[in-house]
């Protein structure tokens, strides 16, 4: 009968099965859409990072639950449900412009203010502002786990909806011939080959550090002026 200890890791051990599953699909991108150096040294920029990613999420595994690290990815994991929703409606159903922007803002804003209230609620909870930091960035780092892995996946299993995309058609009518991809299909590999670490990064662990400070702030403050008013 598995222990809470145990239980407790199950996020994390699913989100290095994850990792090491995009790892594996950077080399048959590769193979199959790489056209010049820029492709290849892309995908090898790509393959270390997530390498990187997961050999770091690997050191951190045996943090205990007081320590948040699977809470954090566990809220991290249910915010990239969102993502793979996201990115299932722009890929899989293609709506029009200005529909696809306003949803893929609405579902930005939804997961940000997420992780911003998540992170306030830990660093009022703990009294640091550092906890609220951590919280957002692994909860940041792991919905852009899924959002990648979705991404990654879209390149190997989803090719023909990718070039379906009327809005995909338009963007290679008028940039393909400059890109110097000999296709559709590799060309838009790549660039959602950029957008897949683009969601691990930026919409991942940057916006998670960047709002992990603005709720740490928040919540200390509240835990601080909370303590003055007793």
């Amino acid at each position: 009968m598995p222990t809470a200890a145990h239980s407790s890791q199950n996020p994390i051990k699913i989100l290095l099965i994850l990792l090491v599953y995009s790892i594996t699909l950077v080399p048959i991108i590769t193979l199959e859409y790489s056209y010049n150096a820029v492709t290849l040294i892309g995908s090898a920029i790509g393959f270390l990072i997530l390498l990187a990613a997961g050999a770091f999420l690997w050191t951190h595994r045996q943090q205990d639950q007081n320590n948040g690290l699977p809470q954090a990815v566990s809220v991290g994991m249910a915010l990239g449900v969102l993502w793979i929703i996201e990115i299932s409606v722009n890929n899989f159903i293609a709506p029009p412009l200005p529909l696809r922007d306003t949803l893929d803002n609405t579902f930005l804003a939804v997961i940000a203010s997420s992780i911003f209230v998540y992170s306030g609620l830990c660093a009022y909870r703990k009294g640091w502002i550092k906890a609220g930091v951590a919280a957002a960035a692994w909860s940041g780092f792991a919905s852009g786990v899924i959002a990648g892995c979705m991404a990654l996946s879209m390149i190997v299993f989803g090719m023909r909806f990718l070039t379906e995309d009327p809005l995909n058609i338009a963007e290679w009518l008028l940039r393909g011939a400059q890109s110097g991809a000999p296709g559709m299909a590799a060309y838009l590999a790549y660039e959602t080959f950029a957008g897949a670490f683009l969601h691990l990064i930026v919409l991942g662990l940057v916006l998670g550090f960047f709002l992990g400070g603005l709720g740490g702030v928040l919540g200390k403050t509240v835990k601080v002026l909370g303590r003055l008013v007793r």
